[in-house]
């Protein structure tokens, strides 16, 4: 028995099929299709099972196919031939689309240049110029302080005289702590960075635990002062680490750093930029104790696990003419 093609019928398949004829396969109104090969014979400039695609001389790569003659690109692509990536629209306000990447004009950052580096235009006591890491930011003048050179820095530290409005008088001000008449004051006293002490010591083994590879800022003459080997858990050992500012926010040196209520952990010293690292034993939570004159004490509670560098968010430091 003869099983016929679209368009025939009859015991041999010899006779046309009228009724088929009509429900042939349109191809897609630009072609006819063709009884004998059973498929759409496509007419010039078209292609496909069902002719429904326009061939084009054009090359659209993989992003983007042609239309009437020419690329119709998909999203987040453009250009004659798909080729140019696109920039989130956000880029157009401060920065300028260079094949997908934003390019920030002067004092604005970030993948779409939405975040400004230079606020207020460094209050005009700086200059915005770009850093190491390619981030516009303010260069601060000789007496100005943070990220928009928006904090007077205190000078005159051997007069009596809070001249930055900080409420902090001569050495009592961190600021004072590299002018010679402050030198040797106990509130400019700090901790040694753990950088430097590492690169006056020989690199550990590669297969060195983590308390063995932090062991040396608990040692004699370095980060930790007075801690006591025996307290600590080798296995459980963190480090914390920091940054003390005041409300202003700057960095506060000479605040001495400890573990509330276990002195044989030992304590540590801001260091320049109120920085700090401080050895603990993991596992729990360790409530850290600031303190320092003219300063109010502070405590902060930190979930500290086995073995791992805790960074903190800052810690602020009032004075008691300050507001809490």
């Amino acid at each position: 028995m003869c099983v016929c093609r679209k368009g025939w019928k009859g015991a041999d398949c010899s006779e046309p099929d009228s009724d088929a004829l009509r429900c042939l396969p349109d191809c897609s109104g630009h072609g006819h299709f063709d009884l004998k090969y059973q498929k759409c014979m496509c007419d010039e400039k078209w292609t496909g099972a069902d002719c429904s695609q326009e061939k084009c001389d054009l090359d659209c790569g993989e992003q983007g196919h042609c239309e009437g003659g020419q690329c119709v690109c998909q999203d987040g692509w453009t250009g004659t031939k798909c080729s140019e990536k696109l920039c989130d629209p956000r880029c157009s306000e401060h920065g300028q689309c260079r094949n997908g990447t934003c390019l920030c004009i002067q004092g604005w950052n970030g993948k779409h240049c939405t975040l400004e580096g230079c606020s207020k235009n460094c209050n005009n006591h700086g200059e915005c110029s770009m850093n190491d890491e390619s981030e516009w930011t303010c260069h601060c003048q000789h007496d100005w302080d943070g990220p928009d050179c928006s904090i007077p820095l205190e000078r005159n530290c051997n007069d009596g005289i809070d001249n930055d409005k900080d409420g902090l008088v001569d050495c009592a001000d961190s600021e004072c702590c590299q002018e010679k008449s402050c030198e040797n004051n106990p509130l400019c006293f700090a901790a040694v960075d753990p950088l430097d002490v590492l690169l006056r010591k020989q690199p550990p083994a590669v297969t060195a635990s983590f308390f063995q590879r932090m062991q040396f800022m608990i040692e004699e003459g370095s980060v930790q002062s007075y801690a006591h080997r025996t307290v600590f858990n080798d296995s459980r050992a963190s480090v914390i680490r920091g940054q003390v500012v005041s409300s202003s926010g700057s960095g506060i040196m000479g605040i001495r750093v400890g573990v509330a209520g276990d002195a044989h952990l030992g304590f540590t010293v801001t260091r320049e930029g109120g920085w700090f690292d401080i050895m603990v034993n993991g596992g729990g939570a360790v409530k850290l104790h600031f303190q320092r004159d003219p300063f109010r004490p502070r405590d902060v509670t930190v979930v500290v696990p086995w073995n791992e560098i805790v960074v903190i968010n800052k810690v602020m430091m009032s004075t008691d003419d300050e507001k809490p």
